[in-house]
């Protein structure tokens, strides 16, 4: 083995570089807990991609199939809906160690010299994070992935010169459809990964060439040194790796990750909501109207981003600690306040949509065009579905028959809805006429699948 070692490292380098990183790094003493953030972070994200590649030999990034993807990867693959939900419930969490990791640099002080390009990694590397978190929703192409991905495309076209490029050029066109998830998938699958890939080489290189900033000291001061490196703080980031990834598999095993509706995009009444992480930018649109729009939708956070990006050559105070920070303090508390708030106010805000039918797997394309007919028009308005599971979905009205118990013929369904005062006397239904034969029939047919 040590022959094989001393090869290895006289062609790779592999064990001088491990014991520059493990054995011979001492970091700083004092430090706690709080450090591992960036290591669990590492740990979702390998946990993200190893879920996100079973996803992808499953998924098809296609708005006819990728709905039925998604179930069937659930409903067949062995494990699909612990995978499925564990990558749903990773996103989450690692915009929330990402967050945290970033918070814990500002209050104590790490950002500030020679750390000052570590920072700026660390704020593209959050970037990132938010876009995996916008072009991974779309995916599913349910009701919340399509109007949600809607409402953040028109937000980017609301930008002065650029604006109705980059929505156009993410659209695909001018409305969010099938080349929208074409180009978010490979965004999301390739382009962001190669990215924070990239980003996340540079960011850790700069780590171990600064090493950890000593906690509470004033800038160009090292303080005493601490233990190895190994095995007392890798000790630490072990354990909170585990105890990160174990809550990850809990939460995917108890709870199902959300799948609405297949998306149908001339729903009217649906009510979208982004994920969690941007309840607070949703939150904020409500506040500015009109001409004042682009000040929730682009400046305030450019202002912030901005802001982030000058701090460590804006802020030349020399101190660590928070308590000889005071404007520091003063400015971090409060945009964590302002966050929060509005976070929280998104998330109360929140609508509740009406249950809309679904369809099970395997319904021939007449089957789901009825399908899409039934929805559109608004059939659930006036007959209500029960379903096995006891759901009840729409409301029934004018006595009018559950869709589950209209026994009828394909042919008889088309007659109805073509004229039901002539075909069964009824003068409160309204007739579709204005559907082709072929649509009416399918609506019958679809109508089958529910008996």
């Amino acid at each position: 083995m040590q022959r094989l070692l001393a090869w290895l490292d006289h062609r790779l380098g592999i064990v001088t570089l491990a014991r520059a990183s493990l054995l011979d790094k001492h970091p700083p003493r004092g430090i706690g807990f709080l450090r591992t953030l960036g290591f669990a972070a590492l740990v979702v994200l390998a946990l993200q991609f190893l879920s996100g590649i079973a996803l992808a030999f499953h998924y098809v990034p296609s708005a006819e199939l990728a709905y039925d993807s998604i179930r069937a990867f659930e409903q067949d693959v062995p494990y699909g809906t612990l995978v499925r939900s564990l990558h749903h419930f990773g996103a989450s969490a690692f915009v929330v160690c990402a967050a945290l990791h970033m918070l814990r640099v500002y209050f104590t002080g790490a950002y500030k010299r020679p750390r000052e390009f570590t920072w700026l990694t660390g704020i593209v590397l959050l970037t990132l994070v938010l876009g995996f978190g916008f072009t991974g929703y779309l995916l599913p192409w349910d009701q919340k992935a399509y109007f949600a991905t809607k409402v953040g495309t028109e937000i980017a076209g609301k930008a002065p010169v650029v604006g109705e490029f980059v929505r156009t050029a993410l659209n695909g066109g001018d409305e969010v459809g099938p080349p929208t998830l074409t180009r978010f998938y490979v965004i999301h699958v390739v382009l962001l990964p190669l990215g924070l890939l990239g980003v996340l080489l540079v960011h850790l290189a700069l780590i171990q060439r600064h090493g950890v900033a000593p906690p509470g000291l004033p800038v160009d001061q090292a303080g005493a040194k601490g233990p190895p490196y190994f095995p007392h703080h890798v000790f630490k980031e072990v354990l909170v790796g585990m105890l990160v990834a174990g809550a990850l598999f809990w939460l995917a095993s108890r709870y199902r990750a959300p799948l609405e509706a297949v998306a149908e995009p001339s729903d009217t009444k649906y009510q979208p909501r982004p994920d969690w992480y941007f309840l607070g930018l949703f939150q904020l649109l409500k506040y500015f109207h009109g001409p004042w729009e682009t000040v929730g939708t682009l400046w305030l956070p450019t202002l912030a981003l901005a802001g982030a990006v000058l701090l460590p050559f804006v802020d030349r105070n020399p101190e660590r600690r928070l308590a000889r920070r005071p404007l520091a303090a003063a400015l971090g508390l409060g945009f964590v306040a302002a966050v929060g708030v509005l976070t929280w106010l998104g998330w109360r805000d929140a609508p509740h949509n009406e249950a809309v039918l679904e369809y099970p797997l395997g319904l021939t394309p007449q089957e789901r065009h009825g399908y899409m007919l039934v929805r559109r028009s608004n059939c659930t308005d006036c007959h209500q579905h029960v379903t096995k599971d006891g759901r009840k979905i729409g409301e029934r009205q004018h006595d009018a028959p559950n869709l589950e118990k209209l026994d009828r013929s394909v042919d008889e369904v088309a007659a109805i809805l073509e004229d039901p005062q002539e075909a069964i006397g009824s003068e409160d239904m309204p007739d579709y006429a204005h559907l082709s034969l072929e649509d009416r029939r399918a609506i019958g047919i679809y109508l089958k699948t529910l008996r």
